[in-house]
């Protein structure tokens, strides 16, 4: 089961599920029978729900603080010819029934006497998608995701915003987004609270404000109103707001004044991170005066005191601060700081250490490694996964955020962050069962995609960034070698001969995979299936696009017929991609996200 329980005792005797009965609950669990009235009428069972005690009841649902002490714990008991779940709250009775949907589909609907009991390691278990990169689901694709990760016992969700949600007083920035609007909020967090999930807000209140201040009603609050150079040497837009105005945290206040009434969250992720223009343009006096980190700091007390008077507790990521160690104590106490980092070696550490050591409270937040990668990258997301819960764990985390991105137009499809999704649940809850790759693909076979072999095929892809002598951070390189061919070309000796016998391989693997995959596909999993092989085909693309630039050294050089087949293909995969879009996620973004892909095709034109 996913995640593995604690402890599985097996009892003596049989039992046998009949096709009808009784489900006994008191009122204030009724929701949750009727959860598991539904969940045994999909097993083909006809059950009925009572509230008095009856010793003809089959299932029963009991709160008693006094048997299970832990308030997210459980305790299932299938014995004689009762199955009773036992909680010290509703929460902990529906995860013994999620944990009790998986016992029977892992037995095909049938049960054998057993004593489960079960309680997590990490009390906040979050997962976070990015729709402020141009990808914005459906409220559909939300509920079935919500309803994925509720089963993997997930207790937080957030929805990463910069300009995706319908500000009244602001259309400009987002109506070519289609974003999430007042009553859709109202709607997910209320859909979420039935699946004791809260749904935490985050809007990004510092940097990463682009698709505001690029417009001319915003550019006074930012920083660099012209523009800035990052630190890897591409120019950009108006970035972050500028701590030297003095509206902008009024700004900011004006926003989270519209936002926050809509979510039941007693949090809110301010976000902050990534500064990188502070300093450079309006705030440039200040932070020579203060230092930087003291300016930092104080503009994110101004948060935090926005937040306060909201009755909230604040979120922000921790990689600004965590490079002023001497300020880190200056947080106040009751902030929660998110600690980030993608790599399988990231540093967690030493960084959770220092934020334990100045008694700021703080999740670990690592990565799915979807991003930046077509298929993503499977081995080092476990591994990222794996060194922040164990360093959380270690340091006393409050928590887990698991984080999925969509850098440069969101192309990869949901079902390529589902294995780090299902491995950061288990290990988050049960840091004693560490799955293997083998029981990680088996068990999500099972209980997310419903055939066999489907994650295999999903990690073979998810591994191949690893068989070239390059590797990059927070991406591979052919997902870099189709998006910024630019670049690319200049760097085009970094591949040597025997990648380019690798990446021959491995175009013949990505076909086996495709074929196979096809063979799997069915009604149920069709979704799943179809985003794979698409993010699939767009990997091979980048591979083809990698040996023509090895072979004939420049774009305008390569041959016509050649580039005329590759540019048909390119475009089919590009249609599909818009189709599959359109089927889970918002007409708006899709426009741009396509330019971003399309790159390369107009560099010939």
């Amino acid at each position: 089961m996913i995640p593995v329980v604690k402890r599985f005792t097996k009892l003596q005797g049989v039992f046998h599920l009949p096709e009808s009965g009784k489900i006994f609950s008191r009122i204030e669990s009724f929701k949750i029978a009727r959860m598991l009235k539904q969940e045994l009428f999909s097993w083909g069972k006809d059950f009925s729900i009572v509230a008095h005690s009856s010793n003809g009841s089959t299932f029963e649902l009991l709160l008693d603080e006094n048997l299970v002490n832990h308030p997210q714990g459980y305790r299932i008991v299938v014995q004689g010819s009762k199955v009773s779940f036992v909680a010290a709250t509703n929460q902990g009775l529906f995860y013994a029934l999620q944990t009790f949907k998986q016992l029977l589909r892992e037995r095909n609907g049938t049960l054998e006497p057993v004593l489960i009991e079960d309680e997590p390691d990490f009390e906040n278990r979050a997962f976070m998608l990015d729709i402020s990169r141009d990808r914005v689901p459906k409220m559909d694709t939300l509920k079935k995701l919500v309803d994925l990760l509720s089963e993997l016992k997930y207790n937080q969700f957030q929805l990463y915003m910069e300009h995706t949600f319908a500000y009244e007083r602001h259309e400009k920035v987002w109506k070519d987004y289609s974003p999430l609007t007042h009553e859709e909020i109202l709607e997910l967090d209320e859909y979420c609270r039935e699946r004791f999930v809260e749904l935490v807000p985050n809007q990004n209140s510092f940097g990463h404000l682009e698709k505001w201040l690029v417009h001319d009603e915003y550019k006074h609050l930012a920083e660099c109103p012209d523009g800035f150079v990052f630190p890897w040497g591409i120019p950009s837009g108006p970035f972050s707001l500028s701590p030297a105005v003095e509206e902008s945290l009024k700004f900011v206040e004006s926003l989270l004044e519209e936002l926050l009434p809509h979510f039941s969250s007693t949090k809110v992720n301010v976000g902050a991170d990534e500064t990188f223009d502070l300093g450079l343009g309006r705030s440039k006096e200040l932070c020579e005066r203060l230092g930087k980190g003291r300016v930092y700091l104080n503009f994110l007390l101004g948060l935090y005191r926005i937040v306060k008077r909201h009755g909230k507790t604040m979120m922000f990521w921790g990689d600004i601060i965590k490079n002023y160690p001497e300020l880190v104590g200056e947080l106040p106490k009751d902030v929660i700081a998110l600690l980030w980092g993608y790599e399988e070696d990231h540093p967690y550490e030493s960084e959770c250490e220092l934020f334990a050591s100045k008694g700021v409270s703080f999740y670990v937040c690592p990565g799915t490694s979807s991003w930046n990668s077509f298929v993503g990258r499977l081995d080092n997301a476990l591994g990222n996964i794996r060194n922040a819960i164990q360093n959380g764990k270690k340091f006393n985390a409050l928590g887990l955020l698991l984080t999925d991105w969509g850098d440069n137009g969101h192309p990869q499809h949901l079902a390529i962050s589902i294995l780090p999704i299902v491995y950061a649940a288990s290990l988050g809850w049960n840091m004693s069962m560490d799955l293997s790759t083998e029981e990680l693909l088996k068990l999500t076979d099972i209980h997310v995609f419903g055939i066999d072999s489907l994650s295999e095929k999903l990690c073979i892809l998810g591994n191949l960034y690893k068989k070239l002598s390059v590797q990059l951070p927070n991406a591979n390189v052919y997902f870099t070698a189709l998006m910024f061919p630019e670049r690319f070309l200049e760097n085009l000796d970094a591949l040597n001969e025997k990648d380019v016998e690798t990446i021959r391989e491995s175009l013949e693997q990505i076909e086996s995979v495709c074929r196979e995959l096809f063979k799997l596909r069915n009604e149920s999993n069709r979704i799943f299936v179809d985003g794979i092989v698409n993010n699939a085909e767009m990997l091979r693309l980048a591979m083809e696009w990698i040996l023509m630039a090895k072979r004939f050294g420049r774009i305008d050089r390569i041959d016509e017929t050649i580039w005329k087949d590759f540019t048909t293909r390119f475009i089919r995969i590009i249609e599909e991609y818009k189709n599959l879009w359109l089927e889970s996620d918002r007409p708006g973004g899709l426009s741009q996200s396509v330019e971003k892909l399309t790159r390369l095709l107009r560099l010939r034109q």
